[in-house]
C-alpha cells in the first residue's frame, strides 16, 4: 500500500490486534486529557512545545490502517494538529492528518486526544508531563525541576516504543513462568446498569461530570476505614448504585484496572498495558461494616496484585493474543473480538481507575487541574482518579444523560463527610475514530 506522497507504507505489525478489532463507529476507543492551566494557553508555544513533542516521541507518529488480513500501524511523517478549540478533534482522518494523537487549547485549557489501543492512562500521563513540561519551559522562560520527565533531548529507551505484549510473550514462551490459578472467581450475571431501567444508553448523548477534593480529607476517610483511594471510590460508587436498587440482591461488579508495569518489568513504556480485577460488592459484603468492606477489598486488590499472579495471567493474555494472529482475515479477528469486548463489558457494573499520583514538580502553581475521560467498551459508568499536588480530581463519565447513579455516588462522598467542588458538569466530549 502507498501513501499520499507515492511511497511505499512502512507497516508496523500489532500484535494481537484487539483493540483495533472492537472498534466500531459508536466505540472510538479514545482518551481525552483535560488540563487547565493557571494562565491563559499560547497557542503558538503550544504548537512548539508539540513539535518538540513529536521529535521526543517520533515512534508514535502512525495512522491505524486496516487490511485484508490484519490491522497494522503505518509510519506518518505528517504534523501532530495544534488547534484552537475545545472540540475533541476526530483520529485517525483528515482533521488529525491521520494521526492517532492530537492536541488543542482554549482559553486556559490543553486538551489532549488519544487512541487508548496506543497507550494507556500511565502512558498519557508520561506524554501529558512531557509536553506540559515543554510548554511551561517555553512559556515562562526558564527551566523546572521536575522528576522522571522525558527530556526533549534525550533519545527515547528501548522500552518506550516497545510492543510490550509481543516482548514479554517472546521472552518468556519457553522460559516455563508458573501457571497460576488466579484466586479470582469469574462473576456470574452481575448487575448490569443499562438494564435496570433508571437510564437509557445513548452514546450521542453521553455526560461528564468533574470534581476535585482534597486529598487530605480522603486520605483520613481512607485510613478511618482501612481502605485506599481506588477501593473507598470503588466502594461508594457500589454503594451510590446499590442505594438506587436496594432490593436487587445481584452483585455489583466494579472493574479496577492495574497496572503492569511493575509486573512485567516495563516501567517507561508507552503501551496500553494493564490488567483489570474486579471489586464484588456482593450481599455478604454489603452487610459488613465500612472497615470491614476496606479491609476486605483492600486485600482483594494486592492479592489479585501479586507480580507473579500477574505475570502468570499475562502470559495466558498473550496467548489468546497469539492465536488471533492465525485468523486469516481482519473480518473475522474483528468478529472474535467484539465477543471478547461483550464479555469485558457484562463483567462489570461499572469501572474505577486510579491513574496515579502526577508529580509535576515545581511546575505544579502553574497548572490547577488534570481530568482524564476515556471511551472504553461501553461499560456505562467510568470514574478516573488521579492526584497532584493537595488535591484529587475525579471524573465520572457516563454513557447516558440521566444523572442518578452520579447523583447518587455524590451524595455518599456527602454522607462520608468528604467536601468537594464541582468543575464541570456537562456533555461527555469524546473524540471519534476515523476507519
Amino acid at each position: 500500500m502507498t501513501n499520499e506522497s507515492g511511497s511505499r507504507e512502512k507497516k508496523i505489525q500489532i500484535f494481537g490486534e484487539s483493540d483495533c478489532c472492537g472498534l466500531t463507529k459508536s466505540l472510538s476507543f479514545t482518551i481525552r486529557a483535560v488540563c487547565e492551566m493557571a494562565d491563559p494557553v499560547d497557542g503558538k508555544v503550544l504548537r512548539r512545545a508539540v513539535d518538540m513533542l513529536e521529535k521526543r516521541f517520533s515512534f508514535l507518529k502512525v495512522s491505524l490502517r486496516k487490511g485484508i488480513r490484519s490491522f497494522y500501524y503505518a509510519e506518518n511523517p505528517s504534523p501532530w494538529v495544534v488547534k484552537e478549540t475545545d472540540r475533541p478533534i476526530d483520529l485517525n482522518g483528515e482533521e488529525s492528518n491521520h494521526q492517532l494523537l492530537s492536541f488543542s487549547w482554549l482559553d486556559h485549557t490543553i486538551y489532549i486526544n488519544v487512541y487508548h489501543g496506543q497507550m494507556d492512562g500511565t502512558g498519557l500521563y508520561r506524554i501529558m508531563k512531557a509536553l506540559l513540561y515543554y510548554y511551561c519551559c517555553l512559556y515562562y522562560g526558564r527551566t523546572f525541576d521536575v522528576p522522571d520527565v522525558a527530556l526533549p533531548d534525550e533519545e527515547p529507551g528501548p522500552q518506550e516504543a516497545s510492543d510490550v505484549y509481543r516482548a514479554f510473550y517472546m521472552k518468556n514462551r519457553h522460559a516455563g513462568i508458573r501457571s497460576l490459578i488466579s484466586p479470582q472467581k469469574p462473576i456470574r450475571h452481575p448487575m448490569e446498569l443499562d438494564e435496570m431501567g433508571l437510564v437509557h444508553m445513548d452514546r450521542s448523548r453521553r455526560t461528564s461530570f468533574k470534581i476535585t477534593l482534597s486529598q487530605a480529607d480522603m486520605m483520613k476517610y481512607c485510613s478511618s476505614f482501612d481502605g485506599s483511594p481506588i477501593t473507598a471510590v470503588a466502594l461508594m460508587l457500589a454503594d451510590g448504585i446499590h442505594r438506587m436498587h436496594p432490593d436487587d440482591n445481584r452483585t455489583i461488579s466494579i472493574g479496577v484496572p492495574v497496572n503492569l508495569r511493575p509486573a512485567l518489568g516495563f516501567k517507561h513504556s508507552i503501551a496500553s498495558i494493564y490488567a483489570k480485577i474486579y471489586i464484588p460488592y456482593s450481599e455478604k459484603i454489603r452487610s459488613m461494616d465500612f472497615e470491614k468492606q476496606g479491609t476486605v477489598c483492600r486485600g482483594m486488590v494486592i492479592r489479585y496484585s501479586d507480580h507473579d499472579l500477574l505475570r502468570s495471567e499475562t502470559m495466558k493474555y498473550c496467548g489468546k493474543l497469539n492465536m488471533l494472529q492465525f485468523l486469516p482475515l481482519s473480518c473475522l479477528k474483528q468478529c472474535a473480538a467484539r465477543v471478547i469486548a461483550r464479555q469485558m463489558k457484562k463483567a462489570e457494573t461499572a469501572g474505577a481507575t486510579y491513574i496515579g499520583k502526577f508529580t509535576f514538580g515545581e511546575m505544579e502553581p502553574y497548572i490547577r487541574s488534570t481530568f482524564l475521560d476515556v471511551d472504553s467498551y461501553g461499560i456505562g459508568v467510568m470514574v478516573l482518579l488521579a492526584a497532584f499536588a493537595d488535591r484529587f480530581f475525579i471524573t465520572i463519565d457516563q454513557d447516558w444523560p440521566e444523572k442518578a447513579y452520579t447523583e447518587s455516588f455524590l451524595q455518599v462522598l456527602r454522607d462520608r463527610g468528604i467536601a468537594y467542588t464541582v468543575n464541570y458538569d456537562g456533555a461527555l466530549h469524546i473524540p471519534e475514530m476515523c476507519m
